[in-house]
């Protein structure tokens, strides 16, 4: 089992988009995926399952609380993706599942670890934007870290912060491999996200694992609630998400996997 946290140090950069993006490309090149929703805004499902507004609510806070199952908690989304959403939660139900987690900072794991999850699944973490208990178990667990950023001058700003969680957290673990980046929204029309997007690839260096154009498609895949893979098959985005998954794979075993997206 592998674990990726999707993560970004503010929100409106598009984390949850490249949260399931990623997952439809790895699940499309045949690995077996876990989408794990971290995030109390629980919106992964709506790029995610292939029944949005399904009546059954249930999810990580329900399975937490012994309400149902783990399993119950799942479903089956877009091309095979298993989606554990994060459940419908109120904000007395979310303080007091906040403060269990932080009692219990390995909770992640050990839950992950009982899954008994093939060799070769990928478990995605959608975690919230910034400093969250819900972050910080997801980097604990972590073994590759996928930041989200914008081509602005905020994203820009943020990095030392990414960087401060990922120095606590993830870098004194021997599993831990790397913190990537991915630059999200990438507009070549204009001068000042070209120019930022150029800091941030001098700044990045081979941190950077790829770059996902500003693509129309994205937001209308969502909208007809189906993938940008299935909605626009020959988008430049789906060709953007590709380059990233492949160069995830390369960094998890730097000999295989990069042939299923080349």
């Amino acid at each position: 089992m592998q674990v990726v946290s999707v993560i970004a140090a503010k929100g409106g950069v598009g984390k949850t988009t490249v949260t399931a993006n990623l997952c439809i490309a790895l699940a499309t090149g045949g690995r077996p995926v876990l989408a794990v929703d971290l995030d109390p805004q629980n919106a992964l499902r709506f790029h995610l399952a292939a029944d949005p507004g399904a009546g059954d609510t249930a999810g990580l806070v329900d399975a937490e609380r012994g309400v149902c199952g783990w399993a119950q908690a799942m479903q089956r989304g877009h091309q095979g993706v298993v989606l554990l959403p994060f459940g419908e939660v109120d904000d007395e139900a979310q303080v007091a599942l906040e403060g269990r987690l932080a009692a219990q900072p390995h909770w992640l794991a050990d839950t992950l670890a009982a899954f008994r999850l093939p060799a070769d699944a990928i478990v995605v973490l959608d975690t919230p934007p910034g400093p969250s208990v819900y972050l910080q178990q997801a980097l604990r667990v972590s073994q590759l870290n996928v930041v989200t950023l914008l081509p602005d001058a905020g994203s820009f700003a943020t990095l030392p912060i990414v960087e401060r969680m990922v120095d606590k957290y993830c870098r004194p673990r021997a599993d831990f491999i790397a913190s990537t980046y991915v630059i999200n929204q990438a507009d070549a029309s204009r001068r000042l996200s070209r120019d930022v997007l150029q800091t941030l690839r001098d700044e990045l260096g081979p941190r950077l694992l790829g770059v996902v154009q500003q693509d129309q498609a994205v937001s209308e895949a969502l909208a007809s609630a189906t993938t940008v893979r299935h909605y626009a098959p020959y988008s430049q985005a789906v060709d953007d998400f590709a380059h990233c998954t492949a160069q995830l794979l390369e960094r998890f075993a730097p000999a295989a996997g990069a042939h299923l997206y080349r």
